[in-house]
């Protein structure tokens, strides 16, 4: 499954709106991007094609294949030093439950090489990289997809790549629920955005001196 920029997903935008209200848009600094021009070889020697902020945050997963899906996992292969910045912007938007490894690879962009640690890789080298793995419900994907990708963004070859994969079923060991239920974490991005309506309608009535 992949991501596409300005492809609709199932859920309706209103729908996705109305869950990525709360998104808290944390971009890292100039310092943490620690952004170089990296070259092209054996493509020409163009510079690395780069997304912008206002990309990212616009990501729309493209669910179609999977109408009837109510969970989604959402698996992004990143740079160790970003999951301190992950893992930070989805506490921040209300994801509580996540997965995390480490793990090696290897994933050439037109033969261009990556680099990391002060080292160059090439075709071969496999890459210390760190995985994350988030269950989360179908509206909650695109926003939770935005938060990954803009925290995990360097604009250098080697930021990773993030797959979407159907979950059939969500299985709470502990009360043996399932569903939903199971699925939701207390104080996560639902009750985020509950709590964010709440507020929104207090402030409304208090303006109006009810």
């Amino acid at each position: 499954m992949q991501c596409q920029r300005g492809v609709s997903s199932v859920a309706s935008t209103s729908d996705r709106r109305s869950h990525s209200a709360g998104f808290a848009q944390i971009r890292p600094s100039s310092a943490a991007r620690r952004c170089v021009a990296v070259k092209g070889q054996g493509n020409g020697d163009g510079e690395t094609k780069r997304a912008t902020y206002k990309q990212l945050e616009a990501i729309s997963c493209n669910l179609s294949a999977f109408p009837d899906v109510e969970f989604f996992r959402i698996e992004a292969i990143i740079r160790p030093w970003r999951m301190p910045y992950v893992v930070d912007s989805l506490a921040k938007n209300g994801i509580r439950g996540m997965t995390t490894s480490a793990v090696r690879g290897v994933g050439m962009q037109g033969g261009s090489r990556e680099r990391y640690g002060g080292t160059e890789f090439g075709m071969t080298n496999l890459v210390d990289k760190a995985k994350i793995e988030i269950v989360v419900a179908r509206l909650q994907v695109d926003v939770v997809t935005c938060v990954v990708a803009t925290a995990a963004y360097t604009g250098e070859i080697g930021d990773g790549k993030i797959f979407i994969q159907p979950v059939a079923d969500v299985i709470r060991v502990r009360t043996a629920e399932t569903g939903a239920v199971a699925e939701r974490m207390e104080g996560g991005m639902e009750d985020l955005a509950d709590l964010s309506m709440v507020e929104r309608k207090a402030a409304g009535l208090q303006s109006q001196g009810v």
